[in-house]
């Protein structure tokens, strides 16, 4: 009976465990080449700009709000005229005229 198990335990050593080793060099292998591909991607989208939080340099910061500032100015001046043609007090939308364009002078 013992060499009934000897002989089982020899046999299923010599053939599982180069077979187990195959196998579990083949995962070893997917997850490394998942994982370069991730880090390969990774890169790329930090070289582009993006996977970031908040990656604009100040000088964009400043060419957004000036951006934003000339058209809010846009919008109230087509507003001022409209309301010069109707008749109405301008005076508030000139003060607000006024501060964004010497926010756009900066």
């Amino acid at each position: 009976m013992k060499l009934n198990k000897i002989l089982k335990l020899s046999l299923g050593v010599l053939i599982f465990f180069p077979l187990s080793l195959i196998v579990s060099n083949e995962i070893h292998a997917n997850i490394f080449t998942e994982r370069f591909e991730y880090e390969i991607s990774n890169d790329n989208l930090l070289a582009c700009g993006g996977g970031g939080g908040g990656g604009s340099s100040p000088a964009a910061k400043k060419a957004a709000k000036a951006k934003k500032a000339k058209a809010k100015l846009s919008f109230k001046k087509r507003q001022l005229s409209k309301m010069a043609a109707a008749g109405e007090s301008t005076t508030k939308l000139e003060a607000e005229i006024a501060e964004l364009e010497a926010l756009l002078a900066e």
